[in-house]
């Protein structure tokens, strides 16, 4: 994960009112996918298919509940790719 590019890609987000605190959690949490999940994102989100399969991931083995971890992986893919990830009951 190209850390210093998506810190800059998230400091420019309107949407992201909190910019340090905000920009540092997803982050954060983008590294724990990497982490916890062995993959490496830059090479994950160039596959919409692959991303697809992580994100299923993230709900089923990170038990995940608010979907913050998803939210990393969909900016981190908006970064990368340069639109936003469907959602996922339309992507199939």
């Amino acid at each position: 994960m190209n850390i210093t590019g998506f810190e800059k890609f998230l400091s420019q987000q309107s949407s992201i009112t909190s910019k340090t605190k905000a920009v540092k959690s997803r982050i954060a949490k983008a590294s724990k996918v990497e982490r916890d999940l062995k993959v490496d994102l830059d090479d994950v989100v160039k596959d919409d298919q692959l991303t697809y399969d992580l994100l299923l991931r993230i709900q089923n083995e990170m038990n995940e509940q608010r979907g913050n971890y998803q939210n990393a992986v969909r900016k981190y893919y908006e970064y990368r790719i340069g639109t936003k990830f469907p959602q996922l009951r339309r992507f199939k």
